[in-house]
């Protein structure tokens, strides 16, 4: 018989300040601020962030974004 999971209803807000380098790329994300108290959904959406890519910036140089996901509980139906 294989492991069994509990579901967890997961909700907040997590504000996540990355940078943009002249090349498109994300070359550092971290949290700014978070209500979701769940280190790894937490990591989860700072590691996916990285790995974007963008257009490169307007006139070259680095773009630096703060950008909040909001996570609402779904329902179990």
């Amino acid at each position: 018989m294989g492991p069994t999971f509990t579901a967890i209803a997961l909700g907040g807000r997590i504000s996540v300040q990355f940078i943009i380098a002249a090349t498109g790329q994300v070359i550092n994300s971290f949290i700014q601020s978070t209500t979701m108290g769940n280190v790894r959904v937490e990591k989860c959406v700072v590691d996916a962030v990285k790995r974007w890519e963008f257009p490169k910036p307007t006139g070259g140089g680095i773009a630096i974004v703060s950008y909040p996901f909001n996570f609402v509980a779904g329902g179990g139906g």
